[in-house]
């Protein structure tokens, strides 16, 4: 899926004719903390808030501003996961959309993105979380993938993400059963690390433990 599909054209385009003023005003009723600058179809900058919060003269059109030389994008064609990647890098609100020919198609939203990676991902889907903890050189997804079959146990959805401090991957899998404790076994069976567990049935037994405790301090 091509990033173009998420593309909106509710948010208003900046001209270098706008004041400063202007722009914040229209952040400030779209809710957004970045808009473009474009000229016709050409995209000149994004501008930030805290440019113009910064900027001496906010009453003057943005053509007089020394900041408008910022120009994160994405072509029209790429994965949301690159748009994601940009936002995340440069904390936007808002990533532009450029068609081949380098000229302005729209924006991407990051509630827009964070939406499409909710419905793509599992996330809004019932089931069990396992979080591996392992070296960069024991990964193995069709060794993962196996014994989750082995246990009739699908991936819905499966991230990695390396600790910077060790090294090490966290490997989190997000499966289609609410109850994983016989996957859990399979994988410390097979020698794996789990760093932590999310599932149904846990939550259940934090919550009957936290009852017993509270009666037993009652009972004192």
């Amino acid at each position: 899926m091509s990033i173009q599909s998420l593309i909106t054209h509710d948010l208003p385009n900046l001209s270098l004719t706008d004041s400063g003023e202007k722009a914040l005003r229209l952040m400030n009723e779209y809710r957004v903390f970045h808009l473009p600058l474009v000229q016709q179809d050409n995209y000149l900058a994004l501008i930030s808030e805290d440019d113009i919060l910064d900027w001496d003269t906010p009453e003057e059109p943005l053509s007089f501003a020394e900041f408008v030389n910022f120009r994160p994008a994405v072509f029209s064609n790429t994965h949301p996961f690159e748009a994601m990647k940009i936002a995340k890098e440069n904390n936007l609100s808002v990533v532009p959309v450029l068609n081949l020919q380098n000229h302005f198609e729209g924006v991407v939203t990051s509630e827009g993105l964070f939406s499409y990676f909710s419905d793509t991902n599992g996330i809004k889907e019932l089931g069990g979380i396992i979080v591996l903890e392992m070296e960069p050189r024991n990964y193995s997804l069709s060794e993962i993938s196996r014994i989750c079959e082995s246990n009739d146990v699908s991936i819905i959805s499966l991230f990695i993400k390396t600790k910077n401090e060790s090294g090490l991957l966290l490997v989190t899998i997000k499966t289609n059963r609410t109850d994983i404790q016989s996957l859990v076994s399979t994988f410390e069976r097979y020698n794996y690390t789990i760093a932590e567990i999310y599932s149904i049935e846990n939550n259940e037994n934090d919550l009957q433990q936290n009852y017993n405790a509270l009666m037993h301090f009652m009972n004192i």
